[in-house]
């Protein structure tokens, strides 16, 4: 851990870089630096290849950032979340800007950045207010500055409130505005919701809310993150855990139950999705 207070021709800032425990490096998410800078010049910063994930939100003034063959205008109040290993540049503009900014990585950064962009986040986004960015790097920073003996867990707790803050600005249909086709989508939910015991297919949805079923799965996806199969197999298997647990149906009446018949075929689909079978579920919480 070292902290490094700078003062150049370019930049003034404070940062820390942290080094992690072995066992945080195996089995959390983990801080890697931490700071804030001024800029006091135009300039830019360019790397690639590191082993690192970056997030940085922009206090005062503007830039751009180059990424994946694109320039994304940045402005006060934008966050910015990038995988590292990607080449990068930075660059404040005549405006020159205020950052503070966080490298972070941990074994399962990867697959969460993936379905962050999955879901349609963007490197560069504007949250409404920078507040929350600006609480939680606070926490992180206080953080890692104390002498605190689980000083890396807490860290771990902190990305994770960052990465719960990046993900919902990768997929938030809540806040779009509503129109004709997300009010349907909206009802088709609603019509999985309370109707997942029948026999369902695609054909049948289509005809029912009068749009092509291509348009129509791929604007369920876009709104509510995952396809109207999965939803619809995910809302039946809840619904037949909650029955495992707090009724006397037998495993093949709840199947019925839930829409998911034969036995065999419910059974098989339960174990992909829990790991382990009705029945076993069934005693795991008796």
């Amino acid at each position: 851990m070292q902290e490094k207070l700078f003062q150049g021709e370019y930049v003034s800032s404070d940062r820390m870089l942290y080094t992690p425990s072995e066992f945080a490096k195996s089995n959390l998410m983990y801080l890697q630096e931490i700071g804030a800078l001024k800029a006091r010049k135009t300039h830019a910063s360019k790397r690639q290849n590191l082993d690192s994930f970056l997030f940085f939100y922009v206090k005062e003034g503007s830039g751009t950032l180059d990424y994946n063959g694109r320039e994304y205008m940045v402005k006060t109040g934008d966050c910015v979340f990038i995988n590292c290993k990607n080449p990068y540049l930075h660059r404040t503009s005549e405006d020159l800007w205020a950052l503070e900014w966080i490298h972070f990585n941990g074994d399962s950064m990867l697959p969460i950045y993936l379905k962050y962009v999955e879901r349609g986040g963007q490197p560069v986004f504007q949250p409404g207010t920078s507040l929350e960015a600006h609480r939680i790097w606070e926490e992180i920073n206080t953080i890692a500055r104390s002498s605190d003996y689980i000083r890396d867990i807490r860290i771990n707790e902190y990305l994770g409130k960052l990465i719960t803050f990046l993900m919902s600005f990768s997929w938030n249909p809540d806040a779009a505005p509503v129109n004709n086709n997300s009010q349907t989508l909206m009802n088709l939910k609603d019509y999985l919701d309370t109707h997942y015991q029948e026999k369902i297919s695609l054909d049948m949805l289509a005809d029912m809310f009068l749009i092509n079923k291509y348009t129509l799965s791929r604007g369920f996806k876009e709104q509510y993150g995952t396809s109207i199969i999965n939803y619809l197999l995910i809302t039946r298997i809840t619904h037949a855990k909650q029955m495992l647990r707090f009724t006397d149906e037998t495993v093949e009446e709840i199947g019925v139950r839930c829409g998911i018949t034969p036995l065999y075929y419910f059974s098989r689909i339960f174990k992909q999705i829990e790991g382990i079978s009705p029945l076993e579920y069934r005693l795991q919480w008796k």
